[in-house]
């Protein structure tokens, strides 16, 4: 997202200026017609302070000590590239309904006579005035909004929530501005689906992504162990997850149609959801599957365990009457929280909080007390947090990561170039809006965190 450094170099003769022909005759007309008009709408920019520098050098020169030479770029080149110099303007909206003298600046020409006209998507002017009527002794309305409106987080138009925006991209107020900027930046490409401006839009696209999921039973047997494995897999899983010693049945989701016939396992789905998605969905058709259970993990596919650490980590549950538990990450694995890592010196478990949703594993009533929570998201990112806090308020301290069994995670977490995020994306889904609006909605705390004296 970053724009060129480079600053455009002038070619002149050696013995004058830039600006004369070389006969030396006078001023080269050409050369006068294409600097004052660039000129003097550096000058109309300026002096209306509209132009946010520092936020369009951070945005798209990668740093905003470069923005000394952001309205430069922005004349010279961003604008044609349709980069916003101001969260509430978009020059080729404006371009597209307001004819302008050729080279001019959209945004300067904009600026001086900026009431009624089309400014951007985002604004809408009659809307905006019939609910601020305090906007109608500003110089304009358009200037209220960007002078005093976004600090309020008044609303620029009915498809636009800038309290949601704040607490779905976690943004402060003094940063609203470079975060509106950012995200109407990545709306103009592929990320204008996922990038969400209310509530109604995040609830529609989940809406929809649950409704394009179908679920398809290959292989339904019947429960003949005390515990269940649940794998979110595209066939990769670890092997040993099917050694004939086992203490746990397995129930294996794919999400995508298996090329092979799967390994033996209870129970074989196949759905074209997410892993989260997967569980709401099998919970909501298939409640019975899930009742004989005393505990059920629901494991990712790279999460690396052998049979007999499975079942040392139940027993511990068990033994302990943990209701929600995870195996502690072993050394060099990949993990966003610290407390998740195997701590050295732990007799067995330590209490937290919640653990992450790449390895849940919960005891029947906690299963059955957090199955809505699965609905609440469609990445997953937030649901863990929310089944921490709703199991601890029911149960009370009965969450815990057990480092007595390591586990590791064995490929990196890839927030923007990883295969399931650009799915998610491309349906609309962005992980990190979810996950705060979710903390928001019920406010929960972000960090996961011990919360009390370890056991064994």
């Amino acid at each position: 997202m970053s724009g060129p450094r480079t600053t455009p170099k002038l070619s002149r003769p050696s013995s004058a200026p830039a600006n004369w022909s070389r006969a030396g005759s006078g001023p080269d007309k050409a050369g006068a017609g294409t600097i004052l008009p660039i000129l003097a709408d550096s000058w109309t920019i300026l002096n209306s302070r509209a132009f946010r520098a520092a936020d369009y050098a951070w945005l798209h020169l990668s740093s905003r000590y470069l923005a000394p030479l952001a309205l430069f770029h922005y004349l010279l080149a961003g604008e044609k590239r349709g980069y916003r110099p101001t969260p509430f303007f978009d020059p080729d909206f404006f371009r597209a309904r307001k004819p302008q003298a050729p080279g001019a600046s959209a945004f300067a020409t904009f600026l001086r006579a900026p009431h009624g006209a089309p400014a951007c998507a985002e604004f809408d002017e009659d809307w905006f005035v019939a609910r601020h009527p305090e906007a109608k002794a500003a110089a304009s309305p358009w200037a209220y909004m960007t002078e005093q409106g976004i600090a309020k987080r008044l609303d620029p138009s009915p498809e636009v929530s800038l309290a949601f925006v704040a607490g779905a991209y976690r943004t402060r107020n003094k940063r609203l501005a470079r975060s509106l900027m950012k995200i109407f930046h990545r709306r103009r490409g592929d990320g204008k689906k996922s990038c969400v401006l209310n509530r109604q839009d995040l609830e529609a696209n989940q809406a929809a992504f649950r409704a394009a999921i179908k679920l398809r039973a290959l292989h339904e047997g019947a429960a003949r162990r005390p515990w269940l494995v649940f794998v979110q897999t595209n066939g990769g899983h670890p092997a040993a997850l099917h050694a004939p010693e086992r203490r746990y049945d397995l129930m294996l989701n794919y999400y995508h149609e298996p090329k092979e016939p799967p390994r033996e396992a209870e129970y074989v789905f196949v759905q074209n959801g997410t892993k989260t998605t997967a569980i709401a969905e099998l919970i909501e058709a298939r409640p019975q599957l899930f009742d004989p259970y005393d505990y059920v993990l629901f494991l990712d596919d790279d999460i690396d365990l052998s049979a007999a650490q499975l079942a040392d980590f139940f027993e511990t549950m068990r033994n302990n009457s943990l209701d929600l538990a995870q195996p502690a990450l072993a050394e060099g694995s990949y993990g966003s929280f610290l407390a998740l890592f195997q701590k050295a010196g732990s007799p067995g478990f330590r209490r937290v909080n919640y653990v992450e949703i790449m390895m849940p594993a919960l005891s029947r009533r906690a299963l059955a007390a957090s199955a809505d929570c699965f609905r609440s998201g469609i990445s997953g990112f937030g649901v863990d947090a929310l089944i921490g806090a709703t199991v601890r308020r029911l149960f009370g301290a009965t969450v815990a990561v057990v480092d007595r069994v390591a586990a590791r995670h064995q490929r990196a977490i890839d927030l923007e170039g990883g295969a399931l995020y650009l799915y998610l994306s491309a349906n609309g889904i962005d992980p990190g809006v979810e996950m705060w609006t979710i903390l928001a909605d019920h406010e929960l705390e972000q960090d996961l965190r011990e919360t009390g004296a370890s056991g064994l």
